[in-house]
């Protein structure tokens, strides 16, 4: 049976998974950088118009792979009878996550994508962006923060964190993430 004339055609999913699994391995042998569309097509067994049906552009598509595996990343704070020793230990994983070549490469490709196409930026912000504020926030209101200076607490720690490892990139020393950390509490708890 034909779909009719102008009805989208679904994705198939067997043509998905192959393109998701060409970009994983295209990258870990040849980098962002070295990645292209053709390639990813040649390897998947699809057609570059296939990819470009689904995905925009070459950040987009390697932005969507790599949202897949946040949840490498997005681990929740730790809840035990110290919060400032649960934020720490919370923020210099995240810090370590970040400044791995595979961690650093996707936060940058995911801000590159996120700030190209305005679908892969609110999907970056819902899968990875919110959770990692969410956890920090939780874990302060838990802690009797007021939810106003939970939420800018959040937002000072991780993006200190994520601010920085942007900008010194695998550089960044993860004590630093325990300073910003501490720095943020001070004001926080006292």
């Amino acid at each position: 049976m034909t779909s009719p004339a102008g009805a989208p055609r679904r994705r198939s999913e067997r043509s998905r998974v192959a393109i998701v699994k060409a970009t994983k391995e295209l990258l870990l042998e040849r980098g962002f950088d070295g990645l292209s569309i053709e390639a990813v097509a040649a390897r998947a067994g699809v057609g570059k118009q296939t990819i470009y049906r689904w995905w925009p552009s070459r950040p987009a598509l390697v932005a969507d792979v790599l949202l897949e595996d946040a949840d490498r990343i997005l681990r929740p704070v730790d809840r035990t009878d110290d919060l400032l020793a649960d934020l720490i230990a919370w923020s210099v994983r995240l810090a370590a996550a970040l400044t791995t070549a595979r961690g650093n490469a996707m936060l940058r490709i995911l801000t590159v994508a996120g700030l190209e196409h305005e679908d892969t930026r609110a999907r970056m912000y819902a899968t990875f962006s919110v959770p990692l504020h969410d956890s920090v926030r939780s874990r302060l209101t838990a802690d009797g923060v007021d939810e106003p200076t939970a939420q800018a607490a959040a937002d000072a720690i991780v993006g200190g964190i994520v601010y920085s490892i942007l900008n010194e990139g695998r550089a960044f020393r993860r004590t630093r993430a325990e300073t910003i950390t501490r720095t943020v509490l001070s004001g926080v708890v006292g």
